[in-house]
């Protein structure tokens, strides 16, 4: 019986098979002649292997392909660690701070109010400058405030220094390690 088998080239090609063959006998020969597995679709569905073969209708040969996989990438191997991200803390009574109330209860502004912008909103205080943040503007200090400014920078940075280092304990670090405590926090 003759039976015509269309491939994935898309040519049409005729075998020569035992009469009562079935689909498995068909696909053996495929298999050895493509090198790979086979199935055989006639009509648009599966033919199945134990069917017994028809002459007058034409077979085709499909291959499952693995497909819709995303290529493997490389492990990238950072050299620097992740940047964290700023977390904004919300400040309780935050604006306690840009009022200051004298001896004789009198309430003065602590930071300069922003003449382009709507009245309650206050300028950023820095060392040399008070800034807005809604519009942007800018206003210099004098070189005399700066010095000032600076050194008092300086002196809440000695405190802060000071305080740290009558916190930690008189041994340092040195104690730690030949003790063979826990490192970090306790909880």
């Amino acid at each position: 019986m003759i039976i015509q088998v269309g491939h994935l080239n898309g040519e049409v090609r005729t075998y020569n098979l035992a009469d009562q063959s079935t689909a498995s006998e068909l696909m053996n020969v495929l298999n050895s002649e493509l090198a790979c597995e086979v199935q055989l679709v006639q009509s648009g569905e599966l033919v199945n292997a134990s069917s017994i073969l028809a002459g007058d209708r034409i077979y085709y040969v499909t291959v499952d392909a693995e497909g819709g996989k995303k290529k493997k990438k490389k492990k990238k191997n950072f050299a620097k660690p992740k940047k964290k991200k700023h977390r904004h803390r919300k400040v309780k009574l935050a604006t306690l701070k840009l009022y200051n109330v004298d001896n004789k209860g009198v309430v003065q502004r602590s930071h300069k109010q922003c003449p382009q912008c709507p009245q309650g909103v206050y300028m950023a205080k820095h060392f040399d400058r008070h800034y807005c943040g809604t519009c942007h503007q800018t206003f210099r200090m004098d070189e005399a405030t700066i010095k000032a400014n600076l050194e008092a920078i300086k002196k809440q940075q000695a405190a802060k220094a000071a305080a740290a280092a009558a916190a930690a304990p008189a041994g340092g670090a040195a104690d730690k390690g030949a003790a063979g405590g826990k490192k970090g926090k306790k909880k």
